[in-house]
């Protein structure tokens, strides 16, 4: 399954960057978003390129439905990684890759940030896949529907503290 989003910011590109790669706007974004046990394991940004591992437990953002209760537990440890490359002096462009402990689906994606001094918009696609027989279709669109919710989540949350 497949999504795409478009996310509108009122700040220049640098400083929706810096937010992106700051540990303390990480840190302060996922208390908001009510997760727990965050951590920072990797953080490196130079003039080309940035590398983001966040390690977070997190609750769905809706009921969980039966078919995935064997999978997925109240708070499920959740690995995030991002790798950003810078492309020119107006764009950004990052691959990542979500992991939940335990659960059976391959969550990835890219985003693509492009901006000026004044705005920016962050472009991103995310792509969930699960290959159990029966249930892999529904259980990526439960995935697919959650991560959207949490997605929409953070960028408000981000959009509040620049």
């Amino acid at each position: 399954m497949q999504l795409e989003i478009e996310h509108f910011y009122d700040a220049s590109l640098e400083q929706v960057l810096g937010a992106f790669f700051d540990e303390a706007h990480i840190r302060e974004k996922n208390q908001r978003l009510g997760s727990r046990n965050v951590r920072v394991p990797e953080l490196t940004r130079d003039e080309l390129s940035a590398k983001v591992v966040v390690e977070r437990e997190m609750m769905a953002s809706t009921d969980v439905p039966g078919i995935l209760a064997s999978f997925h537990r109240e708070w499920n440890q959740v690995r995030q990684e991002e790798h950003w490359f810078r492309k020119d002096d107006g764009e950004w462009h990052c691959e990542f890759r979500v992991r939940i402990e335990g659960v059976p689906a391959k969550i990835k994606g890219n985003m693509r940030l492009q901006g000026t001094d004044e705005d920016c918009i962050n472009y991103v696609t995310l792509n969930v896949d699960c290959q159990v027989p029966l249930v892999g279709k529904k259980i990526a669109r439960f995935l697919t529907d959650d991560s959207h919710t949490k997605i929409e989540n953070e960028y408000r949350i981000t959009r509040q503290l620049l």
